[in-house]
């Protein structure tokens, strides 16, 4: 039988316009560097970075609204020009003010429609039989963009530099608007079984407990590898802390061409508790790290990690959850990545001015090792795929 075809014009253009913005999110992780330049401590780094968590959090509800009910384009215009607002916002940024802040909140609109955005209408394009291999090979193009950031160190991009360099990679994140003159808008279910309280239900099935649990784990500890990795290498004394980001991202992409139908055949759920265990092994070396080449393995480590966990995560809500409120199913597992970033940054951050970076990423590989234990335990008790149905079929 001739297999099912995964790449298609559809899916080429979103890789594109994906690609484009990402560069923007990507790019955005060295602004705890130019904090660091303007005197920013750890709690104050974690705080603002925080900031785009509240207002990403804040808009999700109209997020889940824009996707299922208004359509996939719409919202993911809206969002690439409001996240390369917030980008260019960053250009005034000459102090720790409310400025800074404001610009931390418009981005977090923006990053937050379009993370779920994307996702969402890639999960619309993608063969059922080929979801989790065709979300891994989808966000190897968000994944690559993380090579702007050693690009940057390499080329003398330096903290006080940031302050032009993030506007002008806010002209590139608008190019993505481009790719959207040709994409169509997917079918969608209509949009009278879409009411509030039905998405509430399809949310809170069982099977979906341990993926919440498990995405709320894993992306706590992103947030603290993400936010923290490359300040503490800084102050550590390693030339080009920015460049661990190149096996970051080698680790997350070479996963996912060359391993990237592993999932779906023996069984995505399989891949969540080696995936999630790499990345506590990328916080244990974190906090040992004391050189260029220790930081390359620790980020190699939470590159693999991540390279895995993400797309089976997404695959896991997208197969447990009704076809019809899949924007609101994505919306909420975004919005948990931003509750971590929320909660986990600027309490890891005090901890790190208390204690040092070490005692941080200490920390965060105990509580991974102990949530990676408890979903374990959840994912035996609830874990298992759900009916495709609509929820007033559900019990």
């Amino acid at each position: 039988m001739q297999p099912i075809r995964l790449v298609t014009r559809n899916f080429m253009l979103l890789v594109i316009a994906h690609f484009l913005q990402a560069l923007g999110y990507s790019s955005l992780l060295l602004l705890p560097l130019y904090l660091q330049h303007l005197g920013a401590s750890r709690t104050e780094i974690g705080m603002v970075m925080a900031t785009a968590g509240l207002s990403g959090l804040l808009s999700r509800p109209l997020v889940a609204w824009g996707l299922d009910g208004v359509g996939r384009k719409p919202t993911l215009i809206i969002g690439t020009v409001t996240l390369a607002l917030g980008m260019v916002l960053i250009g005034w940024v000459d102090r720790l003010d409310w400025v800074v802040y404001l610009a931390r909140a418009i981005i977090g609109i923006g990053i937050g429609a379009l993370f779920t955005g994307y996702f969402t209408f890639a999960a619309d394009v993608i063969p059922i039989s080929r979801r989790t291999e065709g979300l891994a090979l989808f966000g190897i193009s968000g994944l690559v963009p993380l090579l702007v950031n050693p690009f940057a160190d390499r080329i003398g991009v330096a903290a006080p530099d940031l302050r032009w360099f993030l506007p002008v990679i806010a002209a590139v994140v608008a190019l993505s608007l481009v790719a959207f003159i040709w994409l169509p808008e997917p079918p969608r279910e209509p949009t009278e079984r879409k009411s509030v309280l039905g998405a509430l239900t399809a949310l809170r099935q069982r099977p979906l407990w341990p993926v919440w649990f498990a995405t709320a784990t894993f992306s706590a500890m992103v947030a603290v590898f993400m936010t923290f990795v490359t300040v503490a290498a800084q102050r550590r004394g390693v030339d080009h802390p920015a460049s661990h980001w190149l096996t970051y991202a080698l680790g997350a992409v070479v996963v996912r061409l060359f391993g990237a139908r592993l999932p779906d055949r023996i069984g995505p759920a399989n891949l969540i508790a080696p995936a999630m265990a790499f990345y506590v092994v990328a916080m244990m070396l974190a906090a040992r790290a004391t050189s260029f080449s220790d930081f390359l393995v620790a980020s190699l480590c939470a590159g693999i990690g991540h390279g895995y966990c993400f797309p089976v995560l997404t695959s896991q809500v997208v197969s447990r959850t009704p076809d019809a409120f899949r924007g609101s199913a994505l919306a909420f597992f975004t919005a948990l990545w931003v509750l971590s970033e929320l909660g986990v940054s600027p309490t890891f951050g005090a901890v790190a001015d208390r204690h040092g970076d070490g005692a941080m990423f200490w920390l965060a590989t105990a509580c991974g090792i102990l949530c990676l234990a408890l979903w374990l335990i959840l994912e035996h008790w609830l874990g298992g795929p759900t009916a495709k149905r609509s929820v007033s079929q559900a019990p």
